[in-house]
């Protein structure tokens, strides 16, 4: 590993030239800074340090050390150091409420993961795993081409039709190999899906009332599918029928155990229906079905499965699952038919893409626009339950997932693999995702995101393909935005906040609500005062630690070190600090 430079943030004040012209204020010099000014500083630009020294005012910065290592889920170690001339200010310290709020965000982080992430992790790591798009016997994908380049438009089943179907079986490690052949009875068909109950579970009328079973199809029709076509491009059509198949079958309410805590499977996409039933190994997927489906909970009013569902809670909570999966399915079906395609996409791109397209959903179902600036109250006005339900359905959950980021940014990234087993990284990718889209779209969001749907190119060439900016450029945009968002400062660059969102109103509730913060802001920000004590430090390739430093009125100076865990120069590659003068 190359040895960079130091970060010691001990500013060396700077002599006029031999010549007489004035001095070149050097990066290192924050004491120059604006108000609302932001400065990234690598370790080369600082080989003493970062010294604040004293001043006639009071001055707030913001210090983010960063991480930027293009290698996934790459580990940074290093110490941060705190030290004040004499005479210089005492300690900041977090407020009781804060400090509380982090304390049970930390205890909250812990918790096992939520059913439908830890399930959704297997799909997504058999469908990388075990599903090639080439080989050494089809360099160009030619196998996977022989299904539907002739496909003829096939006949439309009418309610009441049964269909032959396989469900991949969810406690198995080979989703192809292992799977349950069913029978499901046509319940609702519309221009551009075709709803199935499984036979298994009973008659679809018994389980949901026909008008439910119609409302279904109508979202899908009218919101979902023009949606994320919108955003991502049009589904695929291997079975020529023009639509995609909504399966709710009770093989999916088994993955979620009894009395589990912390949610429930609502449904997946698995990406094993594209390929062929027979053919080389990895190449074939003998459970596949040849068609575009998803497999969805189903309503279970006995509880014979483990967990009672009734058809309200079903309709309701698989509401944002169905964009969400029907998102996986346009990806994957992006990549199976494109020769350029080598993988399917990146774990943490698909699920940054899948969160958008929940609250692209959201956001039509309600009438804003792409990048309509929303507050916690345009989402949720008083006394509106439809509103409540759609932001239940489209919108808390990125935010959820968001809050357990922010309490805790040091332990998780949103360029992570694990991005679809972890809640925080979920949210991670998720504002990322949104933040790029604000920001490197030049205004068309839709535009954005069908380019990075498309492909073929994978994870972090993708995503800064598209954005036409460097991972160091969207990393230092997003980490400085996710404090800075709607705060008020003056001076500050536009690209340093969100278009689409108002966090500093919307997540103080939000966080209210799943981690029991009080009314604070999440985000974990320490406080750098004086002393000599070291805080040991981690952080994630695509996240950062924030740090508060307060000089006040002429009280002396400040000085700020992070170093290697021995004390020595700090070593991890893509090690950035970004300073922002915040008054």
């Amino acid at each position: 590993m190359k040895k960079l430079a130091p970060i010691l943030l001990a500013f060396a004040i700077a002599c006029g030239g031999s010549d007489g012209t004035a001095p070149k204020t050097p990066p290192s010099d924050i004491s120059t800074m604006n108000v609302g000014e932001v400065r990234v500083l690598n370790p080369s630009d600082i080989p003493n340090g970062i010294d604040l020294p004293s001043g006639s005012s009071a001055r707030d910065y913001v210090i983010i050390v960063g991480n930027t290592n293009p290698t996934i889920d790459a580990v940074a170690h290093f110490l941060v150091k705190a030290d004040r001339s004499a005479g210089g200010s005492a300690d900041l310290s977090a407020s009781a409420e804060l400090s509380t709020a982090l304390e049970r965000a930390s205890q909250t982080l812990n918790a096992v993961t939520p059913p439908q992430q830890a399930f959704e992790t297997r799909v997504r790591a058999f469908e990388r795993q075990s599903l090639l798009l080439r080989s050494k016997s089809a360099p160009v994908g030619a196998t996977r081409f022989s299904l539907n380049r002739s496909v003829q438009a096939a006949a439309v089943p009418a309610p009441g039709d049964i269909l032959n179907l396989d469900v991949p079986d969810g406690s198995s490690n080979d989703l192809c190999s292992n799977y349950f052949q069913t029978q499901a009875v046509v319940a609702s068909v519309s221009r551009r899906a075709i709803l199935a109950v499984d036979t298994l579970d009973g008659p679809p009328t018994l389980l949901f009332p026909q008008t439910v079973l119609d409302s279904i199809t109508q979202e899908f029709d009218n919101n979902t599918f023009v949606t994320d076509s919108s955003y991502f491009g049009n589904p695929t059509d291997i079975d020529g029928n023009g639509r995609v198949i909504l399966l709710f079958t009770g093989e999916v309410n088994k993955l979620t155990p009894p009395n589990s805590i912390g949610g429930f499977v609502g449904g997946y996409f698995f990406a094993g229906d594209y390929f062929p039933k027979t053919g080389p190994v990895n190449q074939s997927c003998a459970e596949s079905n040849n068609a575009e489906i998803m497999y969805l909970l189903s309503p279970d009013p006995t509880g014979k499965y483990g967990n009672v569902r009734s058809a309200s809670s079903v309709r309701q909570g698989t509401r944002g699952t169905i964009p969400h999966e029907l998102e996986h399915l346009i990806n994957a079906g992006n990549r199976y038919f494109n020769p350029a395609a080598t993988a399917f996409e990146d774990n943490w791109l698909d699920e940054s893409l899948a969160h958008i397209a929940e609250e692209a959903v959201g956001r039509v179902s309600r009438g804003f626009g792409d990048l309509q600036t929303l507050t916690f109250q345009d989402m949720l006005p008083p006394g509106n339950q439809a509103a409540r339900d759609d932001f239940n359905a489209f919108f808390f959950q990125n935010f959820a997932r968001l809050a357990y980021w922010m309490a805790r940014p040091d332990t998780s990234s949103g360029i992570s693999s694990n991005s679809d087993a972890n809640l925080s990284s979920s949210g991670a990718d998720w504002a990322i995702g949104r933040y790029a889209a604000d920001n490197y779209s030049n205004g068309d969001v839709r535009g954005f995101t069908r380019r990075l749907a498309a492909g073929p190119d994978n994870g972090i060439k993708n995503f800064t393909t598209v954005a036409g900016a460097s991972l160091d450029t969207l990393m230092a945009g997003w980490l400085v935005s996710m404090y800075a968002d709607h705060l008020g400062i003056v001076g500050l660059d536009p690209k340093f906040q969100y278009r689409s969102y108002n966090f500093r109103n919307i997540m103080p509730p939000v966080a209210q609500s799943v981690l029991s913060t009080g009314s604070v802001y999440p985000l974990l920000v320490s406080p750098v005062g004086s002393g000599s004590d070291n805080i040991s430090e981690t952080n994630k390739s695509g996240s950062g630690n924030y740090f508060s430093l307060t000089v006040a009125a002429n009280a002396g100076s400040k000085n700020v070190k992070v170093l290697d865990p021995a004390g020595g120069d700090v070593t991890y590659p893509g090690a950035h600090i970004y300073v922002l003068r915040v008054q």
